[in-house]
């Protein structure tokens, strides 16, 4: 279902799996590490690129549970947009290409995705879960 990255140097091992994780599809979570530790520059870069941040594993277990409700609320008309869109940001072009819709189709149904509250709008027009 996911990673959970504690601690991983630049291009270590933890990294190379936290990445092909990512290519699955699957969530990575990592546990954030003091800016000046070498082993722990993998896993704050990671978090900056849109990685779950960790400090218990409660966080790890509601995330799941969050995740199956809003699968189940999210209105049929917006899934295809939805199930692409994960906790790494994605563009609308992205998206667009993905999906096959036109860039204003993936922008109407981004922008009530964003106000129903399924997705968050980060800078640089990027988009993530909530």
């Amino acid at each position: 279902m996911g990673v959970l990255v504690i601690e991983a140097r630049y291009r270590s091992g933890s990294t190379i799996t936290a990445n092909l994780a990512i290519k699955q599809k699957k969530e990575v979570f990592c546990i954030p590490h003091n800016l000046g530790e070498k082993t722990g520059y993998g896993v704050n870069k990671l978090i900056q690129k849109g990685a779950n941040l960790v400090i218990t594993p409660q966080d790890i277990l509601d995330f799941f549970v969050t995740e199956k409700i809003e699968e189940k609320q999210v209105p049929q008309q917006y899934q295809k947009i939805y199930e692409q869109i994960g906790q790494l940001p994605i563009t609308a072009n992205e998206l667009s290409n993905r999906t096959n819709k036109t860039i204003a189709q993936t922008i109407e149904e981004l922008t009530m995705l964003e106000i129903q509250g399924y997705i968050k709008l980060l800078p640089g027009n990027k988009y993530i879960r909530k």
